[in-house]
C-alpha cells in the first residue's frame, strides 16, 4: 500500500508524539536508526546521548544492565525474548520501571533489525506491589487468623479453609467425607443453613451462638461457635459462594453458664435463707413451749404423749430448716484463723463409710497462710465431699487429698486486694465417676442420684453454701478414674491481735425479731 508524502508526514508526527518509546535498532551493530524524540524526553533521558544500543543501556540500572546486554548477545544464538522489564535512571535521578517489547526482523535465519516499544510501567508496578502486599496481608490473615474461616461454594461444599479450622478437624474422629453444609443435620437443627441462603442473596448476616457436637478421642464434646457470614463476590455481581467466619466461644459459654448457675444458686440461697429464718422463729416457739409443757406435765399425765410428739415433730422440722440454712447461710458464726489441714483431718475421722479398704493418700503443703473461716462449716464441707467419694468407691478404692497454696490470680479482681494467696484442696476418688450432664445440678438443694429415702440431696448444697460464705469456689469434674472435687479458698497471714480481758455480766439482754422467741427465753430464765 502506498501513502502520499502528506500522509507519511502525519504518520511521522503521530509516532513522534506517542507516549511509548519506539526504537528501531540495527543488529548486531546496535546503531539506532529511529527513536521518537518526545517519548525519550518524557522518560527523562537525553536525546543526543542515544545513538547506539549501548547508549540506551547506559540508562539501565546496574543490577539489570548485565542482563540487558546478555539479551542482546543471546540473539546470535537464536534466543529471542519478546519482552522483558527493567529499571532506568533518569537525568533527574528518578527511577522508572519500563517494559520493552521486541519484534525481530530477519534476513534468512539471521536477525538484522529489532523494533522495540519501551513503555513506562512505573505506576503499574506500584499498583502491582500494593496488590501483592494486600494479597499477602489478606492471605496471612486468612491462614493464620485465630478465627475459623471457611469459603463455601454456592452448593455448600468447602472450597478453602484456614489453619485454625484444620487444627480443630485434626482432633475430630468423626469427620464427614465430602462435607456439605446444607446436609449437616446439626446446622439444620439450629437454622444456620437458612442464614447461609440469605447470605447468597447478597446480605451480610450474623451467625448466632450455636452448639456443635463432635467426637474427640472417643468422647463426645460439644463446642459452641458464633460469627458472621458474607457473600463471596469476584468479577460478577452475583455471589460465587459465601465466607463463614466463626469464633470458638466454648470457654466463654462455660463461663457464662457457670456465672448464671452461681447466680441462680445464690438466688435460691437467699430464698431458702428467708424461708428457713421465718420457719426457725416459728419452730423455736413450738419446740420451746412444747419443752416447757413437758416440764409441767407429770409422767403419768395422758397429755404428755402429745407434747412429746409435738416436740419431736418440731425437732425434725428444725433439722430440715438447718439444712436449708447450711446451703443458704451468708455468714461465718465462729470465724478464726485456721490451718486448712485441721478440718480435713477431722473430716477423715468423722466421715461415715471411710472403712479400712479405702486408702487415703494425703499430700499437704505447709504454709504460714491460714484460712479465715468457721471451723464447723469447713469440717462439714470436707465431710460431705468425702462422704460422696466413699459412696462412689463402695467396697475398695483410693481417695487422694492434695493441698497446695497458689497465687491469687484465680480470685476475682476485687478479692485480690484482700488476699495474696489461695489454698487449693483437690480430693480425687477412684469410684464410678460422675456423668458430665448432671454436674450443673449437683449443688442444687435436694438433687440426688441415689436412693431418695436414704439421701436428702442436701450434702453438696450445704457444702456449696459454706464455701460461698468463705468467698471460695468448688468445682466437680470427671477424673481419669473416678471424680475430682477442687475447693479453692482465700488464704491470709494471721495478724497479731491484742487479747481483751474478760468481763463478767450480771444482766442478760435478749434481742430477737420474733415475739415468740423473746417470750420463750424469758420463760426459760
Amino acid at each position: 500500500m502506498e501513502y502520499s508524502f502528506e500522509h507519511n508526514k502525519n504518520l511521522q508526527e503521530l509516532i513522534d508524539n506517542l507516549l511509548d518509546l519506539i526504537v528501531s535498532v540495527d543488529y548486531p551493530s546496535g546503531v539506532i536508526r529511529y527513536a521518537n524524540i518526545h517519548a525519550i524526553e518524557r522518560l527523562g533521558l537525553k536525546v543526543k546521548r542515544i545513538m547506539y544500543l549501548k547508549d540506551l543501556a547506559h540508562f539501565v540500572m546496574p543490577r539489570y544492565r548485565r542482563k540487558y546486554i546478555q539479551h542482546w548477545r543471546d540473539i546470535q544464538d537464536g534466543i529471542l525474548i519478546p519482552s522483558f522489564t527493567f529499571e532506568v535512571k533518569t537525568l533527574e535521578n528518578n527511577i522508572k520501571w519500563v517494559e520493552q517489547k521486541n519484534i525481530y526482523i530477519k534476513q534468512g535465519d539471521a536477525v538484522i533489525r529489532i523494533h522495540a516499544v519501551i513503555r513506562d510501567i512505573t505506576e503499574r508496578k506500584r499498583l502491582e506491589e500494593e496488590m501483592l502486599q494486600a494479597f499477602y496481608f489478606s492471605e496471612n490473615l486468612f491462614l493464620h487468623s485465630p478465627y475459623i474461616i471457611l469459603l463455601f461454594s454456592t452448593d455448600g461444599s468447602i472450597k478453602r479453609q484456614n489453619l485454625t479450622f484444620k487444627a480443630i478437624t485434626e482432633q475430630i474422629d468423626n469427620l464427614i467425607p465430602d462435607y456439605n453444609v446444607y446436609n449437616d443435620k446439626q446446622i439444620q437443627k439450629y437454622g444456620i443453613d437458612l442464614i447461609f441462603k440469605e447470605v447468597l442473596s447478597g446480605r451480610i448476616m450474623d451467625v448466632p451462638r450455636f452448639p456443635y457436637t463432635v467426637s474427640i478421642k472417643g468422647e463426645e464434646v460439644t463446642l459452641y461457635f458464633a460469627g458472621k457470614a458474607f457473600p463471596y463476590v469476584r468479577s460478577s455481581n452475583e455471589p460465587e459462594g459465601f465466607v463463614l467466619m466463626l469464633e470458638d466461644v466454648s470457654a466463654k459459654h462455660r463461663r457464662e453458664q457457670e456465672t448464671l448457675e452461681t447466680k441462680r444458686l445464690e438466688s435460691v440461697g437467699r430464698l431458702a435463707r428467708g424461708i428457713a429464718h421465718e420457719f426457725n422463729n416459728i419452730l423455736a416457739g413450738i419446740s420451746g413451749f412444747a419443752e416447757i409443757l413437758l416440764r409441767k406435765l407429770g409422767q403419768e399425765d395422758p397429755n404428755r404423749h402429745f407434747a412429746i410428739r409435738i416436740f419431736e415433730a418440731a425437732s425434725k422440722a428444725a433439722t430440715l430448716t438447718n439444712q436449708l440454712l447450711g446451703f443458704a447461710r451468708g455468714q461465718l458464726y465462729n470465724p478464726s484463723y485456721l490451718d486448712i489441714r485441721a478440718p480435713i483431718m477431722y473430716a477423715i475421722g468423722a466421715t461415715p463409710n471411710l472403712h479400712n479398704r479405702i486408702q487415703i493418700k494425703k499430700e499437704f503443703e505447709k504454709s504460714e497462710y491460714k484460712v479465715y473461716g468457721d471451723i464447723n462449716q469447713l469440717r462439714q464441707i470436707f465431710i460431705e465431699i468425702l462422704r460422696n467419694a466413699a459412696e462412689a468407691i463402695g467396697a475398695e478404692g483410693e481417695i487422694s487429698i492434695n493441698v497446695r497454696y497458689i497465687s491469687n490470680e484465680y480470685l476475682p479482681t476485687e478479692e485480690r486486694k484482700k488476699y495474696v494467696k489461695c489454698v487449693q484442696v483437690e480430693i480425687t476418688d477412684s469410684g464410678c465417676g460422675i456423668d458430665e450432664k448432671i454436674i450443673p445440678k449437683v449443688f442444687e438443694p435436694y438433687f440426688t442420684t441415689k436412693d431418695p429415702l436414704k439421701h436428702t440431696g442436701m450434702g453438696l448444697a450445704i457444702a456449696f453454701g459454706h464455701i460461698k460464705n468463705h468467698e471460695g469456689y468448688i468445682t466437680i469434674e470427671p477424673a481419669s478414674k473416678g471424680t475430682k472435687v477442687t475447693v479453692l479458698l482465700p488464704a491470709i497471714k494471721e495478724p497479731d491481735l491484742a487479747i481483751l480481758k474478760e468481763h463478767k455480766y450480771k444482766r442478760i439482754l435478749v434481742v430477737d425479731d420474733s415475739d415468740e422467741t423473746c417470750l420463750l427465753l424469758r420463760s426459760y430464765f
